[in-house]
């Protein structure tokens, strides 16, 4: 007696159990409520394995023969106890050789027993997706421009290139091989397209990525790369076909959208902080004046009277700094589109260390600058001044009193934009609770009595009204370290 007859069939059927057992078929049985489960010899085959080879049990199906993405809806199926009517589901399962399509039919039974049936239908399932994916390809091919096609043969690793992949990668020879290809893109972006070659090889999977490239010519271009597998009768990818389409002008205006977003996002917080001062500050130090006025007023004794009118002066001279600071960040916006003029940074940077030399003294500081690496920019001398100004002023302010003061700024060039670093050991700021508001508006992080607050905030105003940015890097007790990239 086979395994089959024990376990499926009563003894008085044995022909028809070697009937079903020759078949390209799987056979199993499954009690819903002792979770007992049977399979045919024909179960362990199609599978790839002899009887007995693996567990026969709920739990190695499920949790190790049952691909996870089909785990949800078969289980489903299964525990579906009214359902009555023929199941029939494609799932992937692992086999001898890796995961396989089958088709799988399901029939509940009135004892609770479920019974059903597999057949393998991977080479149909593969013929099909990738029909899919060659329509979609042919429909997509249509109504793109500036597309290449390419292919790689996997067992020789060759790749060939069509005329108009040749064009986008603005080359005269072929490429050969799978690593000539990804030495065209730029290094954040070759691990992704390494991955996605070598799982279209393993596995078949298609992939769609946009990635950024240097073509022959040393251009940096973006581009869409897509790619699908060709299957053999075994479901061993054999062939990739791709395409390569340039997509640098619409990155282009992607990202000129994400920027105009940023300065629209930017300005409507400076409007914010604008808004909140006239709003705020202005209106509490008018009602401050007229309760001192009225007090001035009502009160008969010649020392409160004097006391009241100091308070008055008081509230008058923060009136005015805080007019003047509004009518700063007014200019930063009018003043953006005067003509630009060649600085040399050493010169400028001297400037104003010279004129901070008192304070210079006083913080007994060594400024240590380097511009080496770029010596000139076009930028508007005000802003440039006022930035170096507000940056030394901070890092002079902000000292840490128990070490030597040392500031240091120095110029780099990186991707054709100029950067501009200042970097000092002092008191730091702290990130985590205050990373957010370094360059708010009347934002201090100290217990300085002469901080205002204005200073970054008016730097990141100037640097950001030329189409630049300003970043920090701080850690409490170590130093501070502000980039600027001005162009």
């Amino acid at each position: 007696m086979d395994l089959f007859d024990s376990c499926l069939f009563d003894n008085d059927t044995p022909n028809l159990a070697q009937i079903i057992n020759s078949t390209n078929a799987g056979i199993w049985e499954f009690d819903a409520n002792t979770k007992n489960v049977k399979w045919s010899i024909g179960f362990y085959r199609i599978l790839g394995y002899e009887p007995g080879e693996i567990e026969c049990s709920y739990l190695n199906f499920i949790d190790n023969l049952l691909y996870h993405e089909d785990r949800a809806f078969f289980l489903q199926i299964i525990n579906n106890r009214t359902a009555k009517h023929l199941e029939i589901v494609h799932i992937r399962l692992l086999t001898r050789d890796g995961y396989e399509w089958f088709q799988s039919s399901t029939q509940r039974q009135a004892d609770a027993k479920i019974t059903g049936t597999i057949i393998n239908i991977n080479h149909f399932k593969f013929s099909e997706l990738q029909l899919a994916t060659n329509n979609t390809f042919v429909v997509e091919t249509n109504k793109l421009v500036k597309l290449g096609g390419w292919e790689i043969d996997v067992a020789s690793r060759k790749l060939f290139f069509n005329n108009g992949a040749l064009d986008i990668f603005e080359l005269q020879q072929q490429p050969n091989t799978i690593d000539e290809l990804i030495c065209f893109f730029e290094p954040e972006h070759k691990p992704l397209l390494t991955t996605a070659i070598e799982d279209c090889i393993r596995i078949g999977r298609p992939y769609d990525l946009d990635l950024k490239l240097k073509t022959g010519k040393g251009h940096i271009i973006w581009v869409k790369i897509k790619a699908v597998a060709n299957i053999d009768n075994y479901g061993k990818c054999v062939l990739i076909k791709g395409i390569v389409q340039d997509i640098d002008l619409a990155k282009q205006n992607e990202n000129k959208l994400k920027s105009s977003l940023n300065i629209v996002n930017h300005k409507n917080e400076r409007l914010q902080n604008f808004a909140y001062i006239v709003a705020h500050n202005l209106r509490s130090y008018v009602g401050n004046l007229q309760l001192m006025l009225n007090l001035h007023e009502e009160s008969e004794d010649l020392k409160d009277q004097q006391e009241i009118l100091s308070h008055v002066k008081s509230i008058s001279t923060s009136l005015t700094d805080t007019i003047e600071h509004l009518n700063e960040i007014v200019k930063i916006d009018s003043e953006k589109n005067q003509e630009k003029t060649l600085i040399e940074l050493d010169l400028l940077f001297k400037n104003i260390v010279n004129a901070l030399q008192s304070n210079i003294q006083s913080a007994q500081a060594v400024i240590n600058y380097d511009f080496s690496r770029c010596r000139y920019v076009d930028y508007l001398p005000a802003y440039l001044e006022s930035i170096f100004h507000n940056l030394l002023t901070n890092a002079l302010k902000y000292r840490d009193p128990n070490r030597q003061v040392v500031i240091s700024c120095k110029s780099i060039t990186e991707n054709d934009h100029v950067y501009i670093i200042v970097e000092d050991n002092g008191l730091g700021i702290d990130m985590e609770l205050y990373g957010d508001k370094i360059f708010g508006m009347y934002q201090t992080f100290h217990d300085n009595h002469d901080s205002q607050g204005i200073g970054l905030y008016i730097t990141r105003n100037q640097v950001e009204a030329l189409g630049g940015t300003i970043t920090v890097e701080s850690e409490l007790n170590i130093g501070t370290k502000f980039i600027i990239k001005l162009l």
